[in-house]
């Protein structure tokens, strides 16, 4: 039997392909500690995106549950719409509540995909019309312990309501072609969250080139 790679298993688990065999993405066969490419930092930040690609495009859109629990910690945080839960099974509620109004939610895209040292961020654009999430985590030992979504994208002529408040957390992508190859880690892109009060946040994707700003995404918290 052809053995599937990392990319068509994602493709096959985007349009809602169970896929009991997803956890074999985190570490390629090819993978070793002696070879000339490995670098701490490097593993760290592609695997910490790899799980989280995996929390959507595996684990939401087949509404694993279990899978859901495996990458995040038992009390995780996580603010959404506005509140805040502290474990994984409000989490989880949380997420069973939306499938409520939105029964046919599913993620078909993450763009773009930032990471360093712990923190992950990238938008998950939806099957919706209009329908774009930024989540924000922070993993620790293969799980996420921190997550902040935000659900509301600003119109360019939309000011942002905290753009003078304190920096909650910025994070800037390496300048890695590998990381872009093996997580879909886009190069040049910068996230920022300001605010520091629930609900009272907004988040800011950034992507410069030669030290200018040529794309910009902001999101308010609700």
């Amino acid at each position: 039997m052809e053995l599937l790679n990392r990319r068509s298993l994602l493709a096959a688990a985007a349009v809602g392909v169970p896929l009991a065999v997803a956890p074999g993405l985190v570490t390629p066969a090819s993978a070793s500690p002696r070879s000339p490419r490995y670098d701490h930092r490097y593993e760290l930040q592609k695997d910490n995106c790899i799980h989280f690609h995996i929390a959507d495009f595996v684990a939401w859109n087949n509404r694993k549950w279990d899978m859901q629990a495996y990458y995040h910690a038992s009390d995780v945080y996580v603010e959404m719409y506005g509140k805040a839960t502290y474990t994984i099974d409000e989490h989880i509620a949380a997420m069973k509540d939306i499938l409520v109004t939105y029964p046919e939610a599913r993620i078909v895209q993450h763009y773009p995909s930032v990471a360093q040292g712990d923190w992950t961020a990238t938008i998950g654009h939806y099957n919706l019309e209009g329908v774009n999430v930024c989540t924000v985590a922070r993993h620790q030992r293969g799980q996420m312990v921190e997550e902040y979504l935000f659900t509301r994208l600003l119109a360019d002529d939309e000011p942002d309501p905290y753009a003078k408040d304190e920096i909650l957390v910025s994070i800037t992508s390496p300048d890695s072609q590998m990381l872009q190859v093996a997580a879909d880690i886009r190069p040049g892109w910068n996230v920022t969250i300001r605010g520091t009060q629930l609900a009272k946040r907004s988040a800011t994707f950034t992507r410069r080139e030669g030290g200018k700003v040529v794309e910009q995404l902001r999101f308010a918290a609700v």
